[in-house]
């Protein structure tokens, strides 16, 4: 965090650096109920999706998560998330996942522009991620977290493909009082070394993000976060999940989200999203909606996943 902090600088952080940073596919969301909440994950994420939005979130699994992700994005594009995780011993996880990001059929051109056939441009991410539970800094206010995860990145242009790495890390912390309880989360995403297809390497799309959340009764969520993305404004987002149970095996979740991230281009409409989830015993199915604005589309996502409870056991504690 210091080398990047060195090495950055405060415009890099503001709409003037607007397109210095490649491999922006790095950014695009994973899990719908995280999109449903605006994308304000940070303080919440507990399963197999915190690989991608704060890798502390691992240590909260409680035995085994898995998670895949079906995005239908606009001009034919496509997103799909794989994640799982698995609990080791009572204090660490260990996680993988994969990511595909598929661009559709694309003509090409020679030099001459004339016609060349088709090509499908591609990007592909394979991560590993570690989160433990930090009891020498945990008592009986607070609990916690830490995180880390490591990224492999392909890309294909066609005949042009590139390759890169980064990293994230990450915190959360319970904060455990005699009224309500709180979660507080910060994570830095995409440290590392940029793609280069020709002459020259792009940055990173570092960003910072901060995140606080807690629930006034126990049915309802409330979250929030702060972004500071390298090559973009900062913005914000807050989302809020009601909860209900059907019976004991059953519970029905409505999402709503909103985001500043895309204001800027694509105006009012792009800010909120929406979703819904659906609980049957350990099988989740979460739905998101998201306005496009002036494209005329909206992007939906469609994820599944599996959790395991937590076995007995004299030190884990549910948040």
């Amino acid at each position: 965090m210091l080398a990047l902090a060195r090495s950055a600088r405060a415009t890099d952080f503001s709409q003037a650096a607007a397109g210095t940073s490649g491999s922006q596919f790095l950014i695009f969301d994973t899990s719908a109920r995280g999109i449903a909440l605006g994308g304000a994950m940070t303080s919440v994420t507990d399963d197999a999706n915190s690989i991608y939005w704060n890798p502390a979130g691992l240590a909260q699994v409680p035995r085994m998560s898995a998670s895949f992700m079906f995005a239908d994005y606009v001009a034919g594009i496509t997103y799909n998330d794989l994640a799982y995780a698995q609990r080791i011993d009572d204090q660490s996880v260990l996680a993988a996942g994969v990511r595909y990001l598929n661009a559709g059929s694309i003509g090409g051109t020679d030099i001459n522009g004339q016609a060349n056939g088709n090509f499908t441009p591609y990007d592909f991410v394979a991560e590993a991620g570690w989160g433990q539970s930090i009891y020498e800094m945990s008592d009986n206010e607070s609990d916690v977290m830490m995180g880390v995860s490591g990224k492999m990145i392909h890309s294909s242009l066609g005949d042009a493909t590139a390759n890169g790495f980064a990293g994230d890390i990450g915190m959360i912390s319970h904060i455990y009082t005699t009224e309500r309880n709180y979660d507080i989360g910060l994570t830095v995403q995409n440290i590392g070394s940029g793609q280069k297809f020709d002459q020259v390497r792009d940055s990173m799309p570092t960003r910072v993000q901060f995140g606080a959340s807690f629930k006034p009764i126990p049915s309802l969520l409330l979250t929030s976060n702060a972004v500071a993305p390298m090559g973009y404004n900062m913005y914000g987002a807050v989302g809020a999940e009601y909860t209900a149970a059907f019976d004991g095996d059953m519970a029905g979740a409505l999402r709503l989200g909103l985001s500043s991230e895309n204001y800027s281009s694509l105006g009012f409409v792009s800010i909120p999203t929406f979703g819904l989830g659906l609980k049957i015993n350990d099988v989740s199915f979460d739905y998101a909606f998201q306005p496009m604005g002036p494209l005329g589309v909206a992007a939906h996502r469609l994820s599944i996943s599996f959790n395991l409870p937590a076995m007995a056991s004299s030190r884990y504690r549910e948040p």
